[in-house]
């Protein structure tokens, strides 16, 4: 019996030994592990975020468009010459040089000034929204990072605690304590867990890729890690106060007001566009001594000054001014409507919110050290032959469940408060 005994045992120590090794061996290229909290990372994506960096250009563009827009008018320079048949006739020849430049009624310069000043404000705003969006959207990547971190303890927690007792066992069927078939279930048991320990620590690594990436750093051997703990202090919020907290503070809706803003003063531009403008010339000419027998003349400069108005039939053409003041009819619908979507965004925003802090509230954390009480006593029990595996598996299950369901509660609330703040415009996370 012995030597059927030890036959059949080398399959499962065999199986124990492929499937309970102490870990796994680490991967990622990082050698260095940083540990960072929320503030220091969220300073780090604004500081090196290459979005963020590129859509700062938008602003140097609009100032350089400013001073384009407050350019002159070119005047305009002619010289000329002309032979009054000097060869033949004698006379004379003449020099000519004039000066012109064209001035416009309507001050088109100031109304284009206007518009460029008014799109480079507009870029500022663009500018502010996305960096409310990348500071909100940087802070659920951390939180989710430091919710896969802790998943991972837990995971790796029940792991280690199958790895022990599948090698328990294995010595106590060696014994003739148990029977082969609950050596075998845990073993099972260990490699189920080990599939769950690497779908988790996938998880890990991929949240700290992400975590990289919105740094815009990709290849460094220092590996940025969350820390801390998901637990925040509960928030009391109203959603009169924050709706009129996001009228003020969404950059969003203030670009829509300023596109609305853009629009008439485009109007503008193009009613000074179509005012009456007046051509300014001066200029002067040198004619030579004419020597001819009929006519002679001396050497002699003539002067002359005069304004030229165009016949500016173009105007008869409304189309782009209607164009015009239509898109400001757009604008303002554009702008009641941007409104809306704040409010609808806020209102529920603020009820996930309600409801995640309610769940939070409701759910008790001694229900954690009860669950792993009573897990620890079911192992101990299971060593001493007091109870059955399936028993230890329910309790440790249930010991998971409520574990993950602690994190993710939390980190539930943490994302609502997130995605409350990024509807309102406003942050003090």
């Amino acid at each position: 019996m012995k030597s059927v005994k030890s036959i059949r045992i080398a399959p499962l120590a065999l199986l124990i030994f492929l499937f309970t090794g102490t870990g796994f061996a680490q991967e990622g290229k990082a050698t260095i592990v940083k540990p960072v909290s929320i503030q220091d990372y969220l300073k780090e994506v604004a500081q090196g975020n290459l979005g963020y960096i590129a859509e700062k250009f938008n602003i140097d563009i609009a100032e350089a468009t400013v001073k384009a827009a407050k350019v002159f008018n070119n005047p305009e320079i002619a010289v000329g010459y002309s032979d009054n048949q000097d060869r033949r006739i004698q006379m004379g020849k003449s020099f000519d040089a004039g000066l012109s430049y064209s001035l416009n009624l309507g001050n088109v310069r100031s109304a284009r000034i206007s518009v460029a000043q008014s799109e480079r404000d507009l870029s500022g705003l663009v500018l502010q929204t996305y960096f409310q969006n990348l500071r909100a959207d940087a802070a659920l990547v951390y939180y989710t990072g430091l919710k896969e971190k802790l998943l991972l303890g837990v995971q790796e927690d029940n792991y280690q605690r199958m790895v022990e007792l599948a090698r328990a066992d294995s010595i106590r069927f060696r014994t003739g304590t148990i029977m082969e078939v609950d050596a075998r279930q845990s073993a099972i048991e260990v490699r189920i867990q080990k599939n769950e320990l690497i779908r988790a620590r996938s998880a890990w690594q991929v949240a700290l890729v992400q975590m990289e990436r919105l740094r815009g750093i990709s290849g460094s051997d220092t590996s940025w890690q969350p820390s801390g703990s998901l637990e925040y202090p509960i928030r009391d919020f109203t959603a009169g106060s924050l709706i009129d907290q996001a009228k003020e503070n969404r950059y969003d809706l203030q670009a829509a007001i300023q596109l609305r803003t853009i629009s008439e003063k485009m109007v503008r531009l193009v009613k000074s566009g179509r005012a009456m403008e007046l051509g300014i010339q001066t200029g002067m000419s040198f004619n030579t001594i004419a020597v001819n027998e009929i006519a002679p003349s001396p050497a002699h400069y003539s002067y002359n000054i005069g304004v030229s108005v165009p016949l500016k039939f173009s105007s008869l053409n409304k189309g782009e001014l209607e164009a015009w003041e239509l898109t400001v009819k757009q604008k303002e619908v554009a702008c009641r409507d941007a409104e809306q979507i704040v409010i609808s965004e806020v209102t529920r925003a603020f009820i996930l919110y309600q409801s995640q802090k309610r769940q939070l509230e409701e759910f008790h954390a001694g229900l954690l050290a009860e669950a792993e009480t009573i897990l620890n006593s079911k192992v101990y029990s299971y060593k001493r032959g007091e109870t059955s595996l399936l028993d230890v598996l329910i309790a440790q299950r249930t010991y998971n469940g409520i574990k993950r369901s602690f994190y993710e509660t939390h980190y539930g609330y943490l994302e609502a408060l997130i995605e409350l703040e990024r509807a309102s415009g406003i942050w003090d996370i």
